[in-house]
């Protein structure tokens, strides 16, 4: 809970709460580590330098001793395993920690990618797409010469658009006019297709993940938030907020 700071304890058979307990500072999102052994507890910590990680027993439901680490609003683990991406929204920044301590093995700047907070990974996990909230646009991460490639905007059809020359010297279609508000994302089964839900267009953008261009959008409902996909991968959930 982000204003009470706690985490809450629910029994996935009868929906009763079971237990509740502190962690830190403006809890944001809970995240399986990589080997399934560990819960995060993400505490940004708005507006603070108090932001830490809360691991959590998922056996038992309770919580250990936090650790210190830089806004971390969201957090991935990368495929392979080897590190833990803590998503530091407010500073435009991925923080590549060791997924057991969370010492921190190196940054990878995100300048131009406010309100980075979602993401999912290319099917060799060479590199991983990143939802940029308060820009419109989503950012293409090279995870293997840990940089950025480039960034893309996602535009809701019938929008006015203009052509330019993009960063990579490619035409790159923009909406100088109208700003989407990208949230979650979700690769499909092949791995060649990014799905990113955007609760200002009321829809799902369709981009290709190797021409990292938008090339569909599929009209869901208002306030298109969540993407979750059914166990067999031959569905996929969207959360429709209505706000």
């Amino acid at each position: 809970h982000v204003q009470s700071n706690d985490v809450y304890v629910i029994d996935p058979a009868t929906f009763k709460v079971v237990d509740k307990f502190k962690v830190g500072l403006n809890p944001q999102h809970v995240v399986p580590s990589w080997d399934l052994r560990t819960l995060w507890v993400a505490n940004n910590a708005e507006n603070t330098t108090k932001g830490s990680l809360t691991p959590v027993d998922p056996r038992t439901g309770k919580p250990g001793k936090p650790v210190a680490v830089d806004d971390p609003y969201n957090m991935y683990f990368s495929p392979d395993g080897k590190s833990a991406i803590v998503v530091a929204a407010a500073l435009k920044r991925l923080d590549f920690r060791d997924p057991k301590t969370m010492q921190l093995q190196y940054s990878i700047d995100v300048p131009q990618c406010a309100g980075i907070n979602h993401a999912d990974f290319s099917i060799d996990g060479s590199f991983a797409i990143f939802t940029c909230e308060f820009s419109g646009t989503v950012a293409k991460v090279d995870l293997v010469n840990r940089k950025v490639l480039g960034y893309t905007q996602v535009i809701q059809p019938g929008r006015s658009t203009t052509t330019v020359k993009g960063p990579d010297g490619r035409d790159e279609v923009i909406c100088k006019t109208w700003k989407g508000m990208p949230q979650d994302i979700r690769a499909t089964p092949d791995g060649k297709l990014c799905l990113v839900a955007d609760m200002m267009a009321d829809g799902v953008h369709v981009v290709d993940g190797e021409s990292f261009r938008q090339v569909g959008f599929i009209g869901t409902g208002k306030g298109t938030h969540g993407l979750y996909p059914s166990r067999d991968g031959r569905k996929l959930y969207v959360a429709n907020r209505g706000s």
